[in-house]
């Protein structure tokens, strides 16, 4: 149950994978444990396997906001993780959730200044009752910006389908699913991603299929964008929310198509009213990953970075932001995964753009 900021669970003691021990025999993540945790974590991790619900809770936390294990820049070789308090039978301890893309579903790691099965008695099997201390939720911002695709619109899937569908037509083969999201999350436009793949034609012939391709990019665009897109459930009672609240917000986007705006109006929602800047592709001289069209929506919104989010799907989006100087959010419904968006430095993840709401106090403490 959840016990004011404590949430108490109970999980059952198992193997793990036994990398983790020597993770935490690194030095920087020593050193960074200390700082955030207040102790050097024993080399190795308590395993405890808990139900399904339990766990998704605690990833979301975790992932929202827990504290970061971040790695310097020369171990490229290792993930972000993040940290929760916790504590076992009076034993000061953390839970450590990695930022992969392939991690446990029913499994918390647990570390501690000690190791924990010895020092309480425990053999595999054992049931054992826990504390996660919740951190509390993320001071109301100013303002925040939006990216759209992936993020407020859920159009992700339907750009590969299109992209499935040209490259059908004009006789290539499309790389992988997860190569295109790859492109995309980097900010990577058609003609870029045309280029990086490797055709057996000549330059003349792979301009001349690239020109066909966008021909019928266009026509599909036509016949399906508008029939087939909608805002992600709940967007519209997120966005009022956030009105509500006094929280001033914008809307940053690669895109050229200004008419992706008429999906709020279908939705009774004026994004003239909603939105007190647009900025689209050819609003500036650089895209995303690029700060410019970012610094251009903030001067529109008369706000300053340091009160502003940007919440996007990909990692281009937060390197934007990022440099911008603005806190970043990351949404797991687009073309960012959790070990992308990590690496590209996102300050809280989510699964979706209205389970931000969680995580933000849009009331002031006491009323």
């Amino acid at each position: 149950m959840i016990n004011g900021k404590v949430f108490n669970l109970e999980g059952m003691v198992t193997e793990g994978s036994g990398e983790a021990g020597q993770f935490m025999t690194l030095d920087w993540v020593k050193d960074q444990c200390q700082n955030s945790v207040n102790f050097e974590p024993f080399p190795g991790t308590l395993n405890l396997k808990v139900k399904a619900a339990d766990f998704d809770f605690i990833r979301r936390i975790a992932s929202a906001r827990g504290k970061r294990i971040i790695p310097p820049a020369s171990e490229s070789g290792f993930c972000e993780a993040r940290l929760l308090y916790a504590e076992v039978r009076g034993i000061s301890a953390a839970l450590l959730y990695p930022m992969v893309d392939d991690y446990y579903t029913d499994i918390l790691e647990i570390i501690a200044p000690v190791k924990v099965k010895p020092e309480l008695g425990l053999q595999n099997g054992d049931r054992l009752g826990f504390s996660i201390y919740l951190p509390d939720q993320l001071n109301r911002p100013g303002g925040i910006i939006f990216d759209l695709d992936g993020t407020l619109i859920d159009s992700v899937d339907l750009f590969y389908s299109m992209l499935c569908e040209g490259f059908q037509e004009v006789g290539i083969p499309l790389s992988p699913r997860d190569q295109v999201m790859k492109f995309m999350g980097s900010g990577a436009r058609l003609s870029e991603a045309w280029q990086a793949l490797e055709l057996d034609f000549d330059q003349a012939r792979k301009e001349e299929l690239f020109a066909r391709l966008v021909g019928v990019f266009e026509t599909l665009w036509e016949s399906r964008y508008e029939q087939e897109v909608r805002l992600f459930t709940g967007v519209e009672k997120f966005l009022q929310s956030l009105i509500s609240s006094g929280i001033v917000l914008g809307v940053v986007t690669s895109s050229f198509y200004k008419g992706k705006m008429d999906l709020f109006a279908r939705s009774n929602l004026d994004p003239q009213v909603y939105f007190s800047s647009i900025v689209t592709g050819p609003d500036t001289a650089n895209s995303k990953p690029h700060p410019e069209p970012v610094q251009l929506c903030l001067k529109q919104m008369g706000m300053n970075p340091g009160s502003v989010f940007l919440v996007g799907d990909s990692p281009c989006d937060i390197d934007a932001g990022s440099q911008a100087g603005l806190f970043t959010v990351g949404v797991l419904s687009g073309a960012g995964t959790r070990s992308s968006l990590s690496a590209a430095g996102a300050d809280l993840i989510v699964d979706g753009v209205v389970d931000l709401a969680e995580h933000i106090l849009l009331e002031p403490e006491g009323l």
